[in-house]
């Protein structure tokens, strides 16, 4: 039976791939459609793709991983809630994330 990736919508034929992320945290908030499971009380996000997919899921995690980001304070002294993490944000940047006026 072929399935479709759930990110592109290809159609795998057969050859599709498993992502799988284990995490404590609440992974709904993404507004990605994990497929959640749980095993011995933990919970564990999975997703089903093609290979291509896949391959940009895995160079998305490597340029994460190797890019530091600044962590500079930028002294606006505005503070959002970031997936978890409060982050310093400036003026602009919540203006264009918050303000929907």
């Amino acid at each position: 039976m072929d399935e479709a990736c759930q990110k592109c919508g290809a159609a795998t034929d057969g050859d599709h791939r498993t992502l799988m992320m284990k995490c404590g945290y609440e992974m709904s908030e993404l507004k990605i459609p994990f497929i959640m499971h749980e095993m011995e009380s933990r919970r564990f996000y999975t997703l089903r793709v093609c290979k291509d997919c896949r391959s940009d899921w895995m160079r998305s995690i490597q340029y994460w991983f190797n890019t530091p980001m600044p962590r500079e304070p930028c002294g606006s002294g505005i503070y959002v809630r970031d997936f978890g993490s409060n982050r310093e944000i400036t003026l602009e940047e919540y203006r264009e994330k918050y303000d929907n006026d």
